[in-house]
């Protein structure tokens, strides 16, 4: 049984023989208990999350009720998202599992939301990268949290600027009557817990909040794994 247990180890460290694993962030060979980040690197990612007392967004919110995020979207962190977003190295999501079911432990009462829905990509970005990021941040949460996820219900329309590119007062501008609904009744009377990779001005989690709470969404909370610290 004791052999049997150690097999995958063996297998990994052959195909690591043949195909080495190195760290996202300073290109160091992995070790065998090692899986996208070292040691050092993942110590620094670990150090840069925020406090429980700095996680909750405090800007002022119109139509979302309450919000948090993990990291400040700066540093280390603001280049492995970069790397997932841009890169297409989706798996380096897995570096902020355990920090996000810290969070979801210590943040109990989120238990209480109906479902959690990402922030879309228009089509044309979607068909780009192959991917959302936010959807993939919100799969995640739902493996760790049970919540239930609707990945297809919140859709966005084509022709917008990316709000990257723009300022708080263009974003808004940008931003609104973006989203339309699959199944809006669905939402009636639900709590929504709205999920994005990054929080920048909150133009864009606004105006999903408004359109959710247009078709009957009774509450709607923020969660983004990283946020500018400019607010």
């Amino acid at each position: 049984m004791e052999f049997i247990s150690v097999l995958p180890r063996y297998g990994e460290a052959f195909l690591r023989l043949f195909f080495p694993s190195v760290c996202a962030l300073c290109n160091k060979l992995l070790e065998l208990d090692e899986q996208n980040l070292c040691a050092p690197c993942r110590l620094q990612v670990t150090r840069l999350k925020f406090r429980p007392s700095q996680e909750k967004i405090r800007i002022s919110l119109c139509h979302g009720d309450e919000g948090w995020a993990l990291f400040p979207y700066q540093d280390l962190v603001k280049e492995i998202l970069h790397k997932i977003k841009f890169g297409r190295e989706r798996a380096l999501l897995e570096i902020f599992a355990d920090e996000i079911s810290s969070f979801m432990e210590r943040r109990s009462h989120l238990a209480g939301y109906d479902l959690i829905i990402p922030i879309p990509i228009d089509l044309k970005r979607r068909l780009d990268r192959q991917f959302n990021q936010s959807g993939l941040l919100a799969k995640k949460i739902h493996q760790i949290s049970g919540l239930l996820l609707e990945s297809n219900v919140l859709l966005k329309r084509g022709g917008a600027s990316p709000q990257s590119l723009l300022g708080r007062e263009g974003r808004l501008i940008n931003i609104s009557q973006a989203f339309r609904l699959r199944h809006a009744n669905r939402m009636k009377g639900k709590s929504i817990l709205l999920v994005d990779d990054i929080f920048t001005t909150g133009a864009t989690m606004e105006e999903a909040a408004r359109t959710l709470k247009e078709h009957g969404a009774n509450r709607v909370g923020y969660l983004a794994l990283a946020r500018t610290l400019s607010d």
